[in-house]
């Protein structure tokens, strides 16, 4: 019997150790794609350790209050979340207080070391006399801890990103919702200044130039994955801490057919052989496109078709057979 347990516990020791380190980047509470992607991160972790969350664009206090409520009914609270650069003055839509953040108004988690000053005043705690890290920091301690060991998944606006420059090289790879190559919104072929680009259009520069092994989830990839009524149907009939929360939030949104851009990001890691890429020369221009200059070396690999049906059917397998609570 003591040989059985020492076995088990080296073989979930060892299981432990070849998880791929990952760090989760997003906007969490503005639209709702970012509540499935961090809904279907949290089914791979038999594939992923998730080192932090880490929230950006606007009132980012808020999206991190959401991040924890979503962590704690789930059952996730080792995992931490970090405060990004709150960017609400920067425009009126910026500081909007977006419907979904209702669903965790006045949630207040457990005090924990990692939660900066801009988080804990949020909440209603006193400031640390020793400063925690903010998003930033904490991606960056991450990086020098494991170089090139982590992928970031960036699902919104590169605000947290863009200031570590150079030091993005090492990130093993970055997943990216992120630019217009050859498709756009509305599945034609003409490109549009996509939403994560044109937010922080100087960081989207400046990221797109870090030099870092950067594989984009444009909307050449992400456009046509669509949540169906009856796949919604399946999510509030199962009825799981995890898909009551995504339907919650869904509800909050007040929208209809939701497209899931930002899952396709962690589907690219996590399923590679439903995609087809290509490597081009990327870069953004003054008004937020994401374009590609064919005169230039390689830069970057971009999606450039997706089999969004047997995406979709993964997806939902992952999220009606978890059992997280």
């Amino acid at each position: 019997m003591k040989k059985l347990i020492l076995f088990l516990l080296v073989s979930f020791s060892l299981a432990a150790q070849h998880r791929q380190k990952v760090i989760f980047d997003c906007d969490l509470g503005d639209d709702i794609d970012d509540a499935y992607a961090l809904g279907y991160l949290l089914t791979l972790q038999d594939r992923y350790e998730i080192l932090g969350i880490t929230t950006c664009y606007g009132r980012t206090d808020d999206r991190a209050i959401l991040a924890n409520k979503f962590l704690a009914v789930t059952g996730e609270t080792r995992i931490p979340v970090y405060v990004g650069k709150n960017t609400s003055n920067s425009s009126e839509r910026a500081n909007w207080y977006a419907d979904q953040f209702y669903w965790a108004k006045g949630f207040k988690p457990k005090e924990r070391p990692e939660s900066n000053n801009q988080y804990r005043q949020a909440i209603g705690l006193p400031p640390l006399k020793t400063k925690a890290p903010d998003a930033t920091e904490f991606i960056r301690s991450q990086l020098k801890k494991y170089p090139g060991e982590v992928i970031i998944f960036s699902v919104g606006p590169v605000t947290n990103l863009a200031p570590l420059g150079a030091e993005l090289q090492k990130a093993k790879a970055i997943y990216a919702m992120f630019g217009s190559f050859k498709i756009g919104y509305d599945g034609s072929t003409k490109i549009d200044a996509e939403w994560n680009v044109t937010c922080d259009i100087p960081a989207a520069k400046s990221f797109v130039q870090s030099g870092a092994n950067i594989i984009y989830a444009g909307l050449d990839v992400t456009a046509m994955v669509k949540l169906s009524a009856e796949n919604r149907l399946k999510l509030l009939m199962r009825q799981s801490p995890l898909t009551s929360a995504m339907q919650g939030l869904y509800v909050l949104w007040g929208q209809e057919t939701p497209t899931l851009f930002d899952p396709v990001a962690i589907g690219m890691e996590a399923h590679p052989e439903l995609f087809t890429t290509e490597k081009v020369h990327v870069f953004v221009d003054d008004k937020g496109f994401t374009r590609i200059d064919p005169s230039k070396p390689a830069n970057a690999t971009i999606g450039t078709s997706i089999k969004h049906t047997e995406f979709i059917q993964k997806l939902m397998h992952n999220y009606v057979y978890q059992n997280l609570n």
